[in-house]
């Protein structure tokens, strides 16, 4: 039972994206599709490749401050490559495939995965810092109503599991686990504070640039009629950490259910919603072709 609820957890945001679409009238959203501006929304769609340099370009500045030299070209085609698995794994898992480019030029595990983590681990802490950031400042927010009570209830529950489940994994493989967080705390070690100040910086260009993006797809339907800019990236913001759940592919589901809960309140069709995030989606998959290229001249497997 649990490899077949591991197997296809994914199809849990399809399900939820058909939930969504069974109420749509297709002919308000054909009606809608027609007014896109195409000229702007070209303009996001080639946005993502200075994104794609940047985000290879960080990695390459972690590997440097590790020690671990390859050229920015073959950084790049890694970072493509494993890109592609990344736009097709539920959660964007395919994306840690790039550490088999490292791990075959015999670079200690512990060092591989600490790279790749705080490439990750940039993004999060950003998007979380950016959220938490937003909310504080826009004032057309749903109104959110959480029981505390019952919130910390769960979290003390998981935790207490995560801690049984550790405690488990380490009296069984307590030697490997041992040289294992002895190569990450001394790649901790490794990094300097301007490695992290300039890694922080560059994630903060990126999300810039996937902010200005997403907004040039919401001018492009005259969303921002509604929602402006800082708004927009809030919603945005909030759809990518929502889209790091295993439930999905490309964010199928989990992207509309977070666009229409935070969109629809402000007044704003749910057909012009779902246009809105499946030209998103559309975005996104332009970059196939490049991740495809980097991947036909540097095969991750």
């Amino acid at each position: 039972m649990k490899k077949i609820i591991k197997k296809y957890s994914f199809l849990i945001g399809l399900f939820v994206f058909f939930w969504i679409i069974k109420d749509v009238e297709f002919a308000q959203l054909k009606e809608a599709l027609f007014t896109i501006n195409p000229f702007l929304y070209m303009i996001a769609a080639f946005i993502y490749i200075p994104m794609m340099f940047l985000k290879a370009y960080r990695w390459k500045k972690i590997m440097d401050a590790q020690e671990i030299r390859y050229s920015f070209e073959n950084t790049f085609l890694m970072y493509g490559a494993s890109y592609l698995f990344g736009l097709i794994t539920p959660g964007k898992i395919g994306e840690f495939s790039r550490m088999a480019y490292l791990k075959k030029d015999n670079h200690p595990m512990g060092k591989v995965l600490f790279g790749n983590l705080l490439d990750k681990l940039s993004d999060l802490f950003f998007v979380i810092l950016f959220i938490a950031f937003a909310a504080l400042f826009i004032p057309r927010l749903p109104d959110f109503t959480f029981k505390y009570s019952q919130l910390l209830k769960w979290a003390g529950g998981g935790l207490l599991l995560a801690v049984v489940i550790f405690g488990f994994i380490y009296i069984k493989n307590k030697d490997k686990l041992y040289n294992f967080f002895s190569e990450i705390f001394t790649e901790i070690k490794r990094l300097k504070i301007y490695n992290l100040l300039f890694v922080f910086v560059i994630t903060a260009v990126i999300w810039f640039l996937f902010f200005i993006l997403i907004y040039f797809i919401g001018v492009s339907i005259g969303i921002t009629k509604t929602a402006g800019f800082f708004y927009l990236s809030f919603t945005a913001a909030v759809s990518n950490l929502i889209s790091l759940l295993p439930i999905s592919v490309l964010g199928v589901g989990t992207r509309e259910a977070v666009f229409i809960f935070l969109l629809a309140p402000l007044g704003i069709p749910t057909e012009l919603i779902i246009l809105f995030s499946l030209l998103v989606l559309v975005n996104y998959l332009s970059m196939f072709f490049i991740c495809l290229a980097c991947w036909l001249k540097k095969p991750v497997i």
